[in-house]
């Protein structure tokens, strides 16, 4: 699905963290009424545009560029796979089947990168799953640019910011200081088979499935999928993305609470946020 995209190679793409350049980047960010940002990192001027963004990154520089076509209630169905959910539920991650986790994990890690716990998905998030699960063309550099200048309380893209200024300072035979503090990517920035596979999830026979004890179930639509605590919730975190055990629960609570499961699933974010390693 994301190769038919062109964002294969992006998904898979590495390149060495400059962590001050990147902070110089945001510190230095203009406003900007237009889809280019500008910034400036040791005293020179940085300009990004969804072009400079697509030829970077070799991805497509087409498609929409907002996802105001699509309603909140048409893009939850589409996500969860039935038309027939309650619109008044609180629709999570685990509610979610795995080929469209991956997805929400890809949206809210490497495309449209946030903070704090990915188990409670915006709006925004779920319409961008669900036009990449309809086929719908989406201008993903536009977007890139568009999240940069939202002035986001983290840093996100620092791969990409990275590979830019440096290629930028290169082209002008600026030097980079000696002490400059270039790191390798994390497991925060990358995914791989490896991340999956901590996660009792295996790539069998074409398909991804989950383990289920010392057996195997396939990829699967939610069934009887409500709001408030359902006692399948708990067994399908545990069995598609716990990678420890939970955290400041009581081991004779028969039920976790909100807060418990949000911080196993974030727990489990460290292992699963590989998605730029092969997967196959």
């Amino acid at each position: 699905m994301v190769r038919d995209y062109g964002w294969f190679d992006y998904i898979f793409s590495s390149h060495v963290i400059n962590l001050r350049l990147v902070k110089l980047f945001y510190a230095n960010l203009e406003s900007s009424t237009t889809c280019i940002a500008n910034s400036f990192v040791l005293g020179t001027p940085i300009s990004i545009t969804p072009d400079l963004i697509a030829e970077t990154l070799g991805i497509p520089n087409d498609g929409i560029t907002h996802f105001n076509d699509v309603e909140k209630r048409e893009a939850l169905g589409i996500c969860l796979e039935r038309p027939d959910f309650n619109p008044i539920m609180t629709v999570t991650s685990s509610h979610l089947t795995i080929a469209t986790r991956i997805i929400l994990l890809l949206v809210t890690n490497t495309f449209l990168p946030r903070e704090g716990s990915h188990t409670l998905p915006s709006e925004r998030d779920f319409k961008f799953i669900a036009r990449v699960k309809n086929g719908t063309q989406i201008n993903l550099p536009y977007l890139i640019v568009n999240h940069l200048l939202s002035r986001p309380n983290h840093t996100p893209y620092p791969m990409l910011l990275s590979r830019i200024i440096m290629l930028v300072l290169a082209s002008l035979n600026i030097d980079i200081p000696d002490d400059e503090q270039c790191v390798k990517p994390s497991h925060k920035q990358l995914v791989n088979k490896a991340g999956l596979r901590m996660c009792n999830i295996r790539f069998e026979d074409g398909l991804w499935v989950k383990l289920q004890g010392q057996g195997r179930e396939q990829m699967r639509e939610q069934v009887n999928v409500r709001a408030g605590y359902d006692e399948d919730d708990d067994e399908d975190d545990t069995q598609q993305f716990e990678v420890r055990p939970s955290v400041g629960t009581s081991s004779s609570s028969s039920r976790p609470t909100l807060e418990s499961l949000q911080a196993r699933m974030d727990l489990a974010q460290a292992d699963i946020e590989y998605l730029k390693g092969k997967m196959n």
